[in-house]
């Protein structure tokens, strides 16, 4: 092997451990290994940021501020909760579910309609008295589902899509993807229908879940009137040092005081709320001044308030919070509430909290005070799952621009009157001109990340090709009758499924890019072949919560177990991989 190849081999190798072991975010970790591998050379400067210019990676970009619009709009949401309707008959409440989510996600990125329809899901199933759970995960395979039936429903084909025109093809039409994702899609809702929704978990919801534990982790201390905290700030008396409980709330003159500043002066009857180890609290009521509240007094106060206020949100990859102690993020500053809980792993931790280290996809339960949907409202660190209503929609004369806007891109690019990313600067031109989208907001709805992910990871393709290691593997292979054919397309299709559950769907996809491509010319089938079995296979995440961000999202918010998608999503990896593997060779084979 050449010095190429070896340096490339070791620079994946670290970056799949990385990725792994979870050692650094996913486009942190993918554009140190891309920095890499122009240090060392193997990567000419010239080429190597062919990715940060591949025309894919401003279309996915533009794409995601059209969708930003859309949300703005606020018709999504309506038109589902109209759609669910009152039938709660299982089958029903799928389709109802399963089909316009799909749709949506063929024209927007999955992500945020995930995000949007996560509390309207939750909400409703909580209302028509069924579980959350039951309602998430096909919410979320619904989404990946739907990214398959265009060219421009998920980040992944429009990344292979921008490989092949990288390599001289001229990439996929609007609809091709239709051929595939179409019958995908019947498959997974049968397969949903009858049988998948028999292996979904039947969970308690976060807040009915803590409701129902809350009087084991919480107390309420009145101050009387010979306590030596009256007049005193919560700072003085050392409330923000105890080692196992916090203050999460004052209840005065029968209003709520979330989350509690460490200026607040005590004042003579607040009712204070702790949260945290029980007996540890007790201790307080050695201090003179501290009393127990009698049980009316209690069931007039602290259990409606919290009630009122509790608010569930899911932690974002994105989140500046990811790998923080809470007790070192200034929680309570930064978003006005405190965490009274949080879900991670279907475990609900209601201890010991501010020494835990947040996570992607964690669920936090928050106390939260009057502003906090403001402060949430302008913040990518989590996502909204249920307790406020979100933002006002914007105007419907705004609405008259933005989804006619959305539906003439969709056009130009389906019939190929323009290129996708021509039109979707179009949209984009007519979006800043009407002034249906700031400044400020275009910018807060592009995920930097995920662009800084797909370059990187182009760059890392391209290395990879000129190593010469395609070529190397594909010298080991040898394929030549229709039979083998089929085998090799089931070969990639599980390598990219399992690189996507363990890494991520776009690391995935490029890294297997230029072996199945190479392939295709040393065989001499039409690369398009092999593309398409690539991009199905990053983008049909089922059987870990972590191989797509949808699911991750849904993850906190049902309850799930790790274990629940494995045993739901499994037998539809096999349906969806046979389905493609099939298909794909009878339509480019």
């Amino acid at each position: 092997m050449s010095f190429a190849a070896i340096a490339v081999s070791i620079v994946l190798f670290l970056m799949f451990i990385s990725l792994i072991k979870e050692w650094f975010t996913p486009e942190l970790t993918v554009f140190t290994a891309f920095s890499l591998l122009i240090v060392l050379g193997v990567l000419p400067i010239d080429e190597a940021f062919q990715g940060f210019a591949n025309p894919a990676v401003h279309t996915i970009a533009l794409l995601m501020v059209i969708a930003f619009a859309v949300q703005k709009c606020g018709i999504v949401p309506k038109l589902l909760t109209r759609t669910l309707g009152k039938n709660k008959k299982p089958s029903i409440v799928l389709i109802k579910i399963m089909f316009p989510v799909s749709f949506l996600s063929a024209f927007m990125n999955n992500t945020p309609i995930v995000a949007m329809l996560t509390p309207i899901i939750h909400k409703w199933g909580i209302q028509h008295k069924i579980s959350p759970s039951k309602l998430l995960i096909p919410l979320s395979y619904a989404a990946i589902i739907g990214g398959t039936v265009t060219l421009i429903g998920t980040s992944t084909n429009l990344l292979i899509h921008g490989l092949l025109q990288q390599n001289g093809h001229p990439g996929f039409s609007m609809f091709q993807f239709s051929l595939i994702g179409i019958p995908l899609f019947i498959v997974s809702l049968l397969y949903m229908i009858f049988y998948g929704q028999r292996k979904l978990p039947n969970n308690k919801d976060l807040i009915e879940a803590y409701q129902s534990i809350r009087k084991d982790y919480t107390v309420e201390v009145k101050v009387t009137s010979n306590s030596l905290w009256i007049g005193k700030a919560v700072k003085d008396v050392n409330l923000r040092a105890l080692h196992d409980i916090f203050l999460v709330q004052i209840i005065r003159n029968n209003s709520s005081i979330t989350p509690v500043s460490n200026y607040e002066v005590i004042q003579e009857n607040d009712s204070l709320i702790f949260s945290g180890n029980v007996e540890s609290i007790i201790r307080l009521l050695n201090l003179k001044g501290l009393e127990l509240p009698t049980v009316k007094e209690e069931t007039g106060s602290m259990s409606e308030h919290y009630k009122s206020n509790l608010v569930e949100v899911v932690v974002s990859h994105s989140s500046p919070l990811v790998k923080k102690k809470i007790k070192n993020s200034n929680f309570r500053a930064q978003y006005n509430s405190a965490i009274v809980a949080i879900r991670r792993n279907n475990q609900q931790i209601t201890t010991g909290i501010g020494n835990m280290t947040i996570k992607p996809g964690d669920t936090l339960l928050l106390l939260a005070g009057k502003d906090f949907i403001k402060t949430w409202s302008n913040s990518r660190d989590f996502y909204l799952v249920s307790g406020v209503e979100t933002e006002e929609p914007i105007s419907s004369g705004k609405s008259k621009i933005i989804i006619p806007t959305i539906i003439g891109v969709i056009a130009l690019a389906a019939f190929q009157i323009v290129s996708i990313l021509q039109a979707a600067l179009m949209g984009m031109i007519i979006l800043t001109i009407t002034k249906s989208i700031t400044t400020s907001e275009a910018k807060k709805a592009v995920d930097w990340g995920i662009l800084v992910l797909i370059a990187s990871a182009i760059g890392i393709a391209k290395a990879v090709e000129n190593a010469g290691l395609p070529t190397l593997l594909t010298s080991l292979l040898n394929f030549e009758n229709p039979i083998n054919l089929i085998i090799l397309c089931f070969l990639l299709y599980f390598s990219t499924l399992v690189l996507t559950e363990i890494i991520s769907n776009i690391a995935a996809a490029a890294l297997i890019f230029p072996i199945g491509y190479s392939l295709a010319i040393q065989l001499g089938y039409n690369p398009e072949l092999f593309s398409m079995i690539i991009a199905i296979a990053a983008s049909c995440s089922f059987i870990t919560p972590i191989g797509y961000q949808t699911n991750l999202l849904v993850y906190g918010p049902g309850g799930y177990r790790f274990t629940d998608f494995f045993r739901v999503g499994f037998p539809l990896s096999l349906l969806c991989m046979i389905t493609t593997v099939l298909l794909t060779v009878f339509i480019w084979g």
